[in-house]
């Protein structure tokens, strides 16, 4: 699976890794709901480790469509809500 994490590039990771994700991605829904943006910097701080962590950087030159869109470390709660709002089946950043 090819993750872009915006601002950064993309990482190709594990399939069999997409647990890991969801449960951090459990932490960034929470941190939406409760408005909390600290938490919300702690989770998205995480998230991203755990891409660049199990994930294999893809080189710029290399066109490759992403499977998920993530917002680096930065984002607000207003934008990560709205990133939220826009997933069709509103299961948080990652599916599944």
């Amino acid at each position: 699976m090819i993750i872009r994490i915006m601002g950064e590039g993309q990482w190709e990771v594990p399939d069999s890794d997409l647990s890991i994700f969801n449960e951090i991605d459990g932490q960034v829904e929470h941190a939406v709901t409760t408005g909390s943006q600290t938490e919300l910097t702690a989770a998205l701080s995480q998230l991203v480790a755990t891409v660049k962590a199990h994930g294999r950087p893809i080189a710029d030159e290399e066109i490759t469509d992403s499977d998920l869109i993530i917002p680096d470390e930065a984002a607000t709660v207003e934008e990560v809500s709205q990133l939220l709002a826009e997933n069709a089946s509103g299961e948080g950043l990652i599916p599944g």
